[in-house]
């Protein structure tokens, strides 16, 4: 169902999987990964040691119609189920059978909003987890993410990230900023080429970013009809007591303390995501 690509190089090495499009209409992620193999078929990055597996599209049918998933969101249903009863479960089972096979795994997101800021989710500081986030081009680091969602009985996590750290293998999830912005793109590449580099699978050096690292606190799922209450964009800054978001029947929701806006859904439809919250470390 899926289109995988593999590189090797002449001396064995990591095995480093990159994928995108996990949700449909997330383009950044292609789009990069689509660069690093025509620059690795033309010869202009040549892997040295290593395998490298590459899924652009992780969702076929979802990014040919530029819609986030077809039956449900596969960031949720990546798992070896027995009977995969729909479209995105079945893509699950394939992803992750590739994410088995990897020593490192690098899942590359964008998100709903233009102009956001990019960033990493750390859920699982291993060592080798460290070493893929000091090689992402970005300036923010979420953790905390297992920890907000067991505090919900109503979603499930089988995400790529959970999956491969479960298994006991290295992986993030890179969210490289607005779907459509060629900045993006760009960071993205920048990204995977920097990770190659910091597992030796090509040759050269980059330069480390500092990063700062907010821990998730708050997941609030969509329940009930109502829109966010101003235009907030991923990691506004907000006081305590700001009215986040007004519902239809009346109710307003506030923050409780001084907290970050984390990956608002201003399109959100009831029962999912609709934004979370976060403090500075």
């Amino acid at each position: 169902m899926v289109q995988v690509y593999n590189f090797k190089g002449n001396k064995d090495g990591a095995k480093l999987l990159v994928l995108g499009a996990i949700h449909g209409n997330e383009v950044a992620g292609p789009l990069a990964i689509s660069r690093l193999m025509q620059e690795l078929e033309a010869g202009k990055i040549k892997l040295v040691s290593g395998t490298l597996t590459l899924l652009p599209i992780a969702n076929p049918e979802a990014h040919q119609k530029d819609i986030r998933q077809i039956e449900e969101n596969l960031n949720r249903v990546i798992n070896q189920w027995e009977t995969p009863n729909t479209y995105e479960k079945k893509l699950g089972v394939e992803v992750a059978k590739l994410i088995e096979a990897c020593d490192y795994m690098l899942d590359v997101h964008s998100t709903h909003n233009a102009g956001e800021i990019a960033f990493s989710f750390l859920d699982y500081a291993t060592t080798g987890n460290l070493k893929i986030v000091e090689a992402l081009d970005v300036d923010y680091v979420l953790s905390g993410w297992p920890d907000v969602y067991g505090s919900q009985d109503e979603i499930v996590d089988f995400s790529t990230e959970r999956y491969v750290n479960f298994i006991g293998k290295n992986g993030l999830t890179l969210e490289s900023g607005y779907h459509k912005d060629p900045a993006a793109i760009d960071l993205a590449y920048q990204s995977i080429v920097n990770l190659l580099k910091n597992l030796k699978m090509i040759e050269g050096s980059f330069e480390k970013k500092e990063k700062r690292i907010v821990k998730m606190t708050d997941i609030v799922i969509k329940n009930k009809e109502g829109h966010l209450a101003d235009k907030f964009k991923h990691f506004d800054f907000l006081k305590k007591g700001t009215l986040i978001a007004q519902c239809d029947d009346g109710e307003q929701i506030f923050a409780d303390k001084d907290c970050y806006m984390i990956i608002p859904n201003h399109h959100c439809e009831l029962g999912a995501e609709w934004y979370y919250l976060g403090v500075l470390l």
